[in-house]
């Protein structure tokens, strides 16, 4: 049997394609891994809202883009002004809990030169208004805000016994905290309403204490929320109006269950709920910023994991698995998505 050592030519030869196949074969499995991992070796901050709701869609995102290969941090807890200075100035990457129009007062002046703010995640998913307990409603005739400034209704929601009536809102730093004194001050409401603006939780627990011991209640919410499942609007409560918050009056919502009116004027243009997230960042990463483009995420999936961390006392890490879980059953579409990011990194 002749041996390749015998023929040194021979062995050189075949040294050499042995190698160029192995190189080829290197270089091929680099090239499928980089197209298939285009974030490998990028670590990237998110931020998160200090909000329930603002969870579960931030999950989506982490577990989207470490399919991407890239190294997703923590998000961290930030408000919404904090957040939005993180975003600029490139501390934070990305934040998906964007509230707009009602987060405008909230950017940094030179915001949209050093941040994007991507189309809507969630069109209009983020509605937002007054409720009153059904039985008020009905006992003095409410329909809107400014029914508290006669007599009978402050002193029947004046919970302090100061001569105001209590309005359970939202704590310093969030948008609705600015909406709600902006609201104030449009109407002429200081004489006649007190702006409760402790954390949002004790002030939820406040109002369906009082609504469930037969007593009248005032208060803030928002949707997607669990608040939307412990006093349902229609059943327990009902929306009213907040006119001149609003000027466009097509901005008047129609259809809202539990309105007290239809159309009813919320207060609060619905908001889209956006992604926003430095310059910088989706300049260097193609693939995360077209990822950014193309997830949405429904509103009813949210209220639903936001109910489910309210009854159940999820942390925010316990509810990466229900992320986990929408995106297996949802498989097809994220791999949609998955696959415009790579090719945009190409």
């Amino acid at each position: 049997m002749t041996r390749i050592q015998d023929n040194p030519g021979r062995s050189l030869k075949t040294l050499a394609l042995t190698s160029a196949i192995a190189m080829g074969l290197a270089t091929g499995a680099g090239t499928l891994y980089a197209q298939e991992q285009p974030g490998a070796g990028v670590a990237v901050q998110p931020a998160v809202a200090s909000w329930t709701s603002a969870v579960p869609i931030s999950w989506v995102f982490v577990e989207l883009l470490g399919e991407l290969g890239y190294d997703v941090q923590n998000p961290i807890s930030l408000s919404n002004p904090v957040a939005y200075l993180a975003i600029s100035e490139g501390d934070a990457d990305y934040w998906p809990n964007g509230w707009f129009p009602l987060h405008n007062p909230q950017l940094p002046d030179d915001f949209h030169d050093k941040a994007t703010l991507f189309d809507p995640l969630c069109p209009a998913c983020g509605i937002q208004g007054y409720l009153v307990d059904i039985p008020s409603v009905e006992r003095y005739g409410i329909t809107s805000i400014t029914d508290f400034q006669r007599d009978e209704v402050r002193a029947a929601f004046d919970a302090t016994g100061d001569g105001k009536a209590d309005l359970f809102g939202c704590p310093p730093g969030w948008g609705c905290h600015e909406g709600i004194n902006a609201m104030f001050e449009k109407f002429g409401l200081d004489d006649y309403m007190n702006h409760v603006d402790a954390g949002y939780a004790a002030n939820f627990a406040e109002a369906l204490s009082r609504i469930q011991a037969g007593e009248p209640a005032l208060y803030y919410t928002w949707g997607p929320s669990a608040w939307l499942l412990s006093l349902v609007p229609g059943e327990d409560v009902m929306w009213i109006n907040a006119p001149g918050i609003v000027e466009d009056e097509a901005e008047r919502a129609e259809g809202i269950p539990g309105a007290v009116t239809d159309p009813i004027d919320m207060g609060y243009v619905a908001a889209d709920i956006q992604v926003a997230a430095n310059n910088d960042f989706l300049e260097a990463n193609p693939a995360a910023a077209e990822l950014f483009r193309q997830v949405s995420v429904p509103i009813e999936w949210v209220s639903e994991v936001d109910a489910t961390m309210d009854e159940e006392d999820l942390s925010d890490p316990m509810v990466r698995p229900l992320a986990r879980e929408w995106i297996a059953a949802n498989r097809e579409t994220v791999d949609d998505w998955l696959a415009a990011a790579r090719a945009a990194a190409e």
